[in-house]
């Protein structure tokens, strides 16, 4: 078990996908806000999500996937970077969460796809209402209604000796090349049963396949498609990184009245913590103006 992204095509349908894997790099995002188990259970599987899609970038850029909710979690951020950073984090609405079952955590709400590509471009952003049936069921319904690919998802997180692991595989039905069915291609019949078939392989995957430290993704890919050609292609790393910075705090703060500097001041010193990573970042609040005397 690695953290890695690892792209691959069902040769006999031409069906493409990529299976996701996160050990360390999850274990550690979530470790470092100590959140409640069923709260690191669905961060994971949203940083997880996040991966998975954001891997589908094909040029330098963020995807961002961001869920607001009426439910005890307020919000779920996960980024993830065409470098192979990730991050995550949850904001809840008030403490329900200790008592409260996971599917309970998400109320009314929705899922946002946020795909960035720095200055001076245009972000692209989908929104799908969410679902009773969770964040898989949210993501395939926006495939579904707003990219019209038919996508099929696995996934598992659990905390397994200790650590948080996550992983998945997706498999969609692409289009060729163009948009276009090339006409000696196999015809629509043929492509439904060779959806179905794929869709029952994928199902056999247990989670402790998916979540295995001794089983590698090749292995794991050939044994569920073996019998119709399954061909890897290269692997990506994922690594956990944040962009916070104390250059872009202090530009932030810099840009603050007196009076909000006085008010973040406590015992001398201003302390500006991360949402995402959970670092602290102290300040002299005398920096930025403020009148000690």
């Amino acid at each position: 078990m690695t953290d890695t992204i690892l792209p691959f095509m069902i040769e006999a349908s031409g069906l493409r996908g990529r299976l996701v894997r996160l050990d360390t790099v999850l274990d550690k995002i979530l470790e470092a806000h100590g959140y409640l188990a069923p709260v690191a259970h669905l961060t994971g599987e949203l940083a997880t999500m996040a991966v998975m899609l954001g891997s589908m970038l094909k040029y330098d850029g963020v995807f961002t996937l961001q869920i607001q909710s009426e439910g005890v979690v307020k919000m779920l951020v996960g980024d993830f970077t065409s470098s192979g950073d990730l991050r995550a984090c949850a904001t809840l609405n008030n403490d329900q969460a200790a008592t409260a079952e996971l599917g309970r955590l998400l109320d009314k709400g929705y899922m946002a796809f946020t795909v960035d590509q720095g200055e001076n471009t245009e972000r692209y952003q989908g929104i799908v209402e969410l679902r009773p049936g969770g964040l898989l069921e949210s993501m395939q319904a926006y495939f579904t209604q707003s990219e019209q690919i038919r996508t099929g998802i696995r996934m598992a997180v659990a905390q397994v000796e200790g650590r948080w692991r996550g992983a998945a595989i997706m498999l969609q039905d692409m289009p060729e090349e163009g948009g276009v069915i090339a006409p000696e291609g196999p015809s629509i019949s043929t492509e439904d049963d060779n959806w179905r078939r794929a869709m029952i392989l994928l199902q056999t995957c247990a989670d402790d396949e998916l979540l295995s430290l001794s089983c590698s993704g090749e292995e794991l890919l050939f044994r569920l498609f073996h019998e119709d050609g399954v061909r890897v292609f290269e692997s990506r790393p994922v690594q956990k990184g944040c962009r916070c910075t104390m250059e872009k705090i202090n530009g932030i703060l810099s840009t603050m009245s007196p009076e909000d500097i006085d008010h973040m001041t406590d015992n001398g010193q201003i302390t500006v913590t991360c949402e995402f990573c959970n670092h602290d970042f102290s300040f002299d609040p005398e920096a930025f103006g403020r009148n000690m005397n």
